[in-house]
Parts: structure tokens; sequence; C-alpha cells
């Protein structure tokens, strides 16, 4: 049974990370593109570990240095969380994998073990990429022995393993549930983005409390800290004790809670898991069918129902490319219901969210695009969309229309809430909603420009398209530098510019969309 795993693992983490095609392709320009995804995830640990020694060094300066473990374990569990909702269902239960794997000599267990490491590798990977440089600060800081460097690898081995349950239990119970209903993509997509918000919420509420201490001593701040932890994750601190006081049964303890829950979750998946890969892959037909009017559309009109059809018959998919707009309305909704020293107090942004507003809205909804893989999610049937009677300017202009019409209704919610909670003068107004509505109309067409260079159209799993690929990354690298520029000029420059910025930020996105929509009119009209 080990062989099996082992070898279904391998097999598994070479396709998701395209390790086989890189070694035996022959095309040069797949090689480069491979080459170019390896330096963006390069660029995105070093700016992740400088992030986590930022974070660490202040926790330090602050006096609460002894916190650090237990706030890296806690970042690390919270993102292990929340990132695995969104893939554990979709790769627990592939069921085109599933199909191919069965009919080899392999058992059901092997199976779902060999899909849980797959995850549990990636996530442990991120796990210590954020364990280790805090470890790194707290040692030079802090001056722990030697039992502080062994406990902290040997946890961060399996620090993954109960988040991971209980992600994959969740996304377990949402395809067990939607596997009953006859919309199984719709009731899939509901529940994940209502337990996604609960844990955003959870967060923001101890967020929350944190700061209402924050002016008390720091000391005091460092105790509430800590029992807010060891509240919400007890794990965290077994292992930070482990860590800082070199003690080994609360090591054990945490290895123990890890192992057992996840050899319960693995009993109970394995009784369920046949029928429910049936139950996501069966269609309900019904035998009413009956001959009505026949309706003619335009061909934008086709193409944009074909595109938004295609859109949310995958749950991955929209899941993972909504929560950019997702999180614009939350934004807002914490802009109208909380102090604005508060909110920018726990987003780590002191004097940003207040400057900068207009471009934070803006940006959280082109982080992940839909059109950022609109043409690697066709896959093998792009061929047939190149045969159709229809120019690549419609092409464009449809997957386009689909992206703006997704995220128009969140954009309206978003801005009516802001506009409630700051009751904006009419040059505020004016930024509030401009800069947003550009941010959107560019990241849609520069979404489906970089995803026109890095197409991905051989694939086995949608979330090898929609999270690992390179145009998910580059694209959400464009977004960033087109945040975080103006967002820097606008904390150093005086108040009395802001709308100047404002206005030239907003006219250089609406010129970088026209001048590749321009691009694309001389390719196809």
């Amino acid at each position: 049974m080990m062989r099996q795993i082992r070898l279904l693992t391998k097999v598994s983490l070479q396709g998701m990370f395209g390790f086989n095609e890189f070694r035996y392709t022959k095309d040069r320009s797949k090689k480069i593109r491979y080459c170019l995804m390896g330096f963006l995830w390069g660029l995105l640990v070093v700016m992740l570990a400088g992030y986590v020694c930022i974070m660490s060094v202040g926790l330090a300066a602050a006096g609460m240095g002894r916190l650090i473990p237990a706030v890296l374990v806690m970042g690390v569990s919270l993102v292990v969380l929340f990132f695995t909702i969104f893939k554990a269902g979709p790769v627990l239960f592939d069921r085109n994998a599933y199909e191919k794997q069965i009919a080899l000599p392999v058992n059901v267990r092997s199976i779902i073990v060999s899909r849980f490491l797959t995850m549990y590798i990636t996530d442990m990977l991120l796990g210590l990429l954020v364990l280790l440089p805090g470890m790194v600060v707290y040692g030079v800081m802090e001056r722990p022995g030697v039992t502080f460097y062994l406990y902290g690898i040997l946890a961060g081995l399996f620090l993954p393993l109960l988040p991971l349950t209980v992600a994959s239990l969740l996304g377990a119970l949402i395809a067990g549930i939607s596997s009953r209903w006859r919309y199984k993509n719709l009731v899939s997509i509901v529940l994940t983005l209502v337990l996604v918000c609960a844990v955003l919420a959870g967060s923001m509420g101890m967020s929350g409390m944190e700061e209402g201490e924050m002016d008390a001593m720091l000391q005091q701040v460092a105790e509430m800290l800590e029992m807010q932890i060891s509240r919400v994750y007890p794990p965290a601190v077994w292992i930070a004790d482990a860590m800082v006081q070199g003690s080994p049964a609360k090591l054990l303890l945490f290895l123990a809670v890890s192992l057992v829950g996840f050899l319960i979750f693995l009993e109970i998946l394995q009784r369920f898991y046949v029928p429910v890969c049936m139950l996501l892959g069966a269609r309900e037909t019904r035998g009413n069918y009956r001959m009505k009017e026949l309706r003619e559309k335009s061909i934008l009109g086709t193409m944009v129902e074909r595109e938004l059809r295609h859109y949310f018959s995958s749950s991955v998919y929209v899941v993972n490319t909504i929560m950019g707009e997702l999180l614009m309305v939350l934004l807002a909704g914490a802009v109208l219901f909380m102090d604005m020293d508060a909110l920018e107090a726990m987003l780590g942004l002191p004097g940003v969210v207040r400057r900068a507003l207009p471009v934070l809205t803006g940006f959280l909804p082109i982080m992940m695009p839909l059109t950022a893989c609109s043409i690697s999610m066709e896959g093998k049937q792009w061929w047939m969309l190149q045969t159709l009677p229809v120019t690549e300017r419609d092409m464009v202009r449809s997957k386009v229309a689909a992206q703006l019409l997704v995220a128009l209704p969140f954009y309206l919610v978003s801005e009516i809430l802001l506009f409630l909670a700051l009751r904006p003068g009419w040059a505020d107004g004016l930024s509030l909603l401009a800069v947003p509505a550009a941010y959107i109309i560019f990241g849609a067409r520069a979404g489906l420009a970089v995803n026109k260079l890095f197409p991905l159209l051989e694939w086995e799993s949608e979330v090898r398209v929609v999270k690992q690929s390179a145009s998910t990354m580059v694209t959400m690298l464009v977004g960033m530098i087109t945040a975080v520029v103006p967002v820097v000029i606008l904390v150093m420059v005086p108040g009395t510019f802001t709308h100047g910025v404002y206005l030239v930020l907003t006219v250089l996105l609406l010129a970088a969309t026209w001048g590749m929509n321009l691009g694309n009119k001389r390719v196809g009209k």
C-alpha cells in the first residue's frame, strides 16, 4: 500500500507542477514559460519571507517577542485552512482522475491518501516558508536554545496536518451535500463562499478584539493576544511552548492530535468516497423535453452567455476568481461598521486605508480576474472556438464582458456601502467611483492579455489552471504593481495632491486598456 501511495503522490505532484512536461518537452517556448514561472515563485517567496521578517521584528521591538512562534503558527494554520477550503473538494473528489486511477491495481485508501499528501506537501512548503524566517528573527533577537530549532523544524513538518484535515473535512462535507442536489456546482459555490465568509468574519472579529486594548500597556496587549490565540487555536500555543520552553510533552500532544484527527477523517472519508465521486459526476436528465420557439441572438450576446455558462459550471473557477470581488464588499462593509483607525490597525496599514481607499477597493477585484485563466479553462476544446465564425475581437469582448458582468453587482454594493459610510464630497465621491471602475476594466483586459501570452491548454485538474498556472501568477503580480506604486505615491505626497494622483491613475489605467484593445484590433477585426 505504501508503494501505491508513493507512486500516486509522485505522479500527482509532477502533473501539478509540470515537472514531466518541463523535463521531456522539446518546445523551447514551454521551457521558457516554466523558467519564468519559477522566477515568479522565487520572487513571491522572497516577498513572503521579507513580510514575515518585518512582522517578527515589529513584535520583538514591541516587547512581544515571545509571541512570535504562536503568531506564526496561527498565521500558517489560517492560511492553510483558508486556501485549502477552495481546493479540498475538487482535489479529493476529482472524478476524472479517480476513473483513471481506479482502473489501476490500487485501492481507494491509497487514492485518498495520495491526494491528501499532494495538498499536504504543498502546504508544508508554504508553512516552512512562513515559519523559518520568523524563527531566524526570533533566534537573533531572543537567543533561544538548540531545542527551539529542532522542535520548530519538526513542528513545521507536521504543522499543516491539522488545518488541512479540518479544511478537507469541510470540503468533503460541501462535496457530499452538493452531490445530492440537482445544481451541484451552484450549491458547492454557495456553501464554499459562505464558509469562507465565516472564516474571514471570525478572523476580523479576533483582530477587532485584539485592537480593542491598544491603549493599554504592551504587556497587557501581549497577554490578551496570547489568550486569544490559546482560545481560538490551542495547538498554536502547544507548538510555541514546545519551541520556547523545550517541552516535548506539548510537541507530542500536537503530533498526537494531528495524526489521530487525520486517521479518523481518513476512515470516515473512505466509506463515502466512491458514492460521492459518482454523484458529483452524474447528470440529471428529464423526459419532458419540448421543442420551443427558436430565438436568434447577436454574436456578442451568444458568446457572453457561453462564457458565463462555462464560468459557473466550475466551482473551482468561480470560488477562486470571485474572492477579490467578495473582499471588496467586505472592505466596504468594514469601513461602514468599523472605526477607520481600528480598521487600519487590523489590516496593518496605519494611515494608508484613509488615503488610498479607492485604490485598495479597485485592487481587490483584479487580484484574480476570471479572464486570467479563461483561455486556459477552454483546455483541449480551445480549437473548437477557433472554428466558429467569430473573430478574435469578438472572443476578447465576450470574455471581458463576462468579467465585467460578474464584477458589476459587487462593485455597486461596495460603492453604496462606502458612500453610506463616508458621505464624500463631489471630488472624493468621483474618485471612489472612477478609480475602482478603471481598475476593474483594466484587470479584465490585462488578465486576458496575460493568459494569451501564457496559455495552459493541456491539464488534468482545474486546480492547476486556476491556482498554479503562470498566467494567474503574472496577473497577480501585475495587479500588485499597479496598486503598490500609487499607494506609495499617495502616502508620500501631501494631501492636496491626492485627487491629482487619482486622476492620473485613472487615465493611465484606461489608456493601458485602450492600448491593449488597439493591439487586438490590429490582429483581427
